[in-house]
């Protein structure tokens, strides 16, 4: 079981996690300042590595790079061949707010990509990630016309309806025999978060196995409240499938923005 990751990671595993973290996924705090977020998917990308040792992985939503690197990580811990894809709609070129720890102090850059990893990242690490620039409604397609297949899909990015559901169909499609899907999830109770419980419930109608458990501050406490992030991982798929259905995309994509603008108005001091 995933679910038990934390049992199994090593005070090394857990500080080289934290030091790539530490580079690559510091966050504002809401009170202010900059916090440690989420370091923990780290480690369950890396005990998934040691479980399964997959050669190929696609990540959607590369962000600042942690996932990819925690994957490439343990792979290189293990000795293991693992190509990753890492897709997001900024290229790595592109300037955005960077917090950071630098010689002990945490400071938010104006940086990309390319630079943090050119000069603090270890070339070992990069050379095994692949990034590839684009929104995943455009991509996911062409990887599946590409008939590209991984034996692990990380989604992370998005909290709506309708993109995390085209994103789980898509997956679906460029799963290898007996791949995994692994769905990062924020707070059930959150507004931004509820579109992605419900995209999830329609998932798990798709896979034998679906294993749902926390991450977020039980290793790595810092600022973390009880409500926190956490994973589920989809496996066992029931039926595999060639290709996405985009009426019933489309569907999803009517009743996201439905979804959408309920919030809106529930949230609207108006009423009509």
């Amino acid at each position: 079981m995933l679910s038990d990751w934390q049992q199994h990671a090593t005070d090394e595993q857990k500080e080289r996690v934290r030091r790539l973290g530490l580079l690559t996924s510091l966050s504002g705090a809401p009170a202010g300042g900059i916090r440690q977020a989420n370091f923990e998917r780290g480690l369950v990308l890396q005990r998934y590595v040691v479980l399964a040792r997959p050669s190929t992985v696609l990540e959607l939503g590369t962000g600042r790079g942690f996932g990819a690197l925690a994957i490439s990580d343990a792979a290189r811990e293990q000795g293991l061949n693992c190509e990753i894809t890492s897709v997001d709609p900024l290229p790595p070129t592109a300037l955005q707010a960077w917090p950071i720890e630098l010689d002990g102090e945490r400071t938010e850059l104006h940086t990309s990509i390319d630079h943090v990893w050119g000069k603090y990242i270890d070339e070992g690490l990069r050379q095994s990630i692949r990034l590839r620039t684009g929104h995943a409604g455009a991509v996911l397609p062409s990887m599946a016309r590409e008939k590209r297949r991984f034996d692990l899909v990380v989604i992370e990015a998005g909290c709506g309806l309708y993109p995390t559901i085209h994103d789980l169909s898509y997956a679906v499609v460029l799963l290898a025999a007996g791949g995994t899907i692994l769905l990062h999830t924020n707070p059930p109770l959150e507004e931004a978060a509820f579109g992605s419980w419900v995209a999830a419930a329609q998932a798990r109608r798709w896979f034998a196995e679906a294993e749902e458990f926390a991450t977020e501050g039980r290793v790595y406490s810092e600022g973390i409240d009880a409500a926190a992030c956490g994973m589920i991982r989809f496996g066992g798929l029931l039926r595999s499938r060639s290709k996405v259905s985009l009426l019933k995309l489309l569907c999803w994509r009517f009743a996201g923005a439905l979804l959408d603008r309920c919030h809106r108005s529930a949230n609207s001091p108006f009423t009509h």
